[in-house]
């Protein structure tokens, strides 16, 4: 509970911190994102004992993706497009490759087998793979077709729609209408306590606390970022790429890591690929849709060289899972892959 207060109190100082640099305003912002977003994977994994492991990791990975979606808005409202497609392809290659990866590998030192439910990694893939249709899909219009970028933005917006209701009924397939073939756990139904609803609330409440200030703290971090690209004629998409997935999704990172430690592994994939999952096929959609509100125009169209790479993520990833079982030797191969990733994003960029 002190580490909580502590984290929280280093949060809320950092939001009056500003001095002329925009190089130390990047510093002390992003050391206010990071406990923020640990203190979120905190809260949401306190409170998937409530709901259990499936729940758990949906609310894990939707939580885990605040402070990633608060600092893509403010990117959109400053112009910065090319930087928000980066971090949300940054996004998927990261949890697919680096954290799926670490998670395995630490996960394999400490035990030499582990096994997961073959059904929901499956179902994950699948729809990962409509939304590479779409990125596909998308970018051969827009290669092969002469439309006009407003075309291109109706289009994507119109496809936009299609991923979120997509995603929402694989939401009911795997909660509702087919959930016993997604149970990953049993959970004993308790009564929960008059102690157990307050701590359940306060839970809630500090899921609350983090996202407000995490919204604050976001729009000062992204302008600072547009002054430090400005400044010192810096890359915007291989910021992205690194920088708003890794600090963005440090808190969901880690827990997924941690579970897998602890032999968790159902619910780590479930954290690790459902975020990428949300990123997607909801994510990206809902920016899209935002940025028509926002007056720019974020089109669905990415880079060959993105979607190549988000393919080979998913590519790799499925690979791995498809036996229902992992080894820590699968996971260095998809910590050296994303390794490879970055370094030619970095001379490409």
């Amino acid at each position: 509970m002190i580490k909580k207060y502590l984290f929280m109190a280093i949060a809320i100082i950092s939001l009056f911190i500003n001095t002329p640099s925009s190089l130390i305003n990047t510093i002390v912002y992003s050391i206010g994102v990071i406990p923020l977003a640990i203190l979120l994977g905190d809260f949401t994994s306190d409170f998937s004992q409530y709901v259990g492991e499936k729940r758990g990791g949906l609310v894990a990975a939707t939580i885990g993706n605040l402070p990633e979606l608060m600092m893509s808005m403010w990117s959109i409202s400053f112009g910065m497009i090319s930087m928000v497609k980066s971090a949300l392809v940054g996004s998927i290659i990261s949890n697919m490759l680096l954290v799926l990866g670490i998670s395995i590998f630490f996960g394999g030192i400490r035990y030499k087998e582990q096994r997961f439910n073959r059904l929901i990694a499956r179902t994950n893939f699948n729809m990962l793979l409509l939304a590479m249709s779409a990125m596909v899909i998308l970018a051969s219009l827009n290669h092969y077709s002469k439309l006009s970028s407003q075309v291109m933005f109706n289009i994507s917006l119109k496809i936009s729609v299609v991923l979120i209701c997509v995603y929402l009924l694989g939401l009911v397939f795997s909660l509702y209408t087919h959930s016993n073939l997604f149970v990953i756990s049993e959970i004993k139904e308790e009564t929960i306590t008059k102690a157990g609803k307050k701590k359940r609330n306060m839970i809630i409440l500090g899921i609350i606390a983090c996202s407000i200030i995490l919204f604050l703290i976001s729009e000062k971090l992204v302008f600072n970022v547009k002054e430090l690209i400005t400044n010192y004629n810096l890359s915007e998409q291989f910021i992205g790429i690194i920088f708003i997935p890794i600090l963005g999704n440090i808190g969901e990172n880690f827990s997924a890591i941690i579970c897998a430690t602890k032999n968790k592994v159902n619910m780590s994939l479930e954290i690790a690929i459902g975020s990428s999952i949300q990123i997607a096929l909801f994510v990206t959609p809902l920016l899209i849709i935002s940025s028509y509100f926002l007056g720019m125009q974020m089109n669905f169209v990415f880079t060959n060289y993105q979607i190549i790479m988000s393919s080979i993520a998913i590519a790799m990833s499925f690979f791995v899972f498809q036996d229902g079982k992992t080894y820590w030797l699968e996971g260095a191969i998809l910590i050296a892959i994303y390794l490879m990733i970055t370094m030619g994003y970095y001379y490409l960029a």
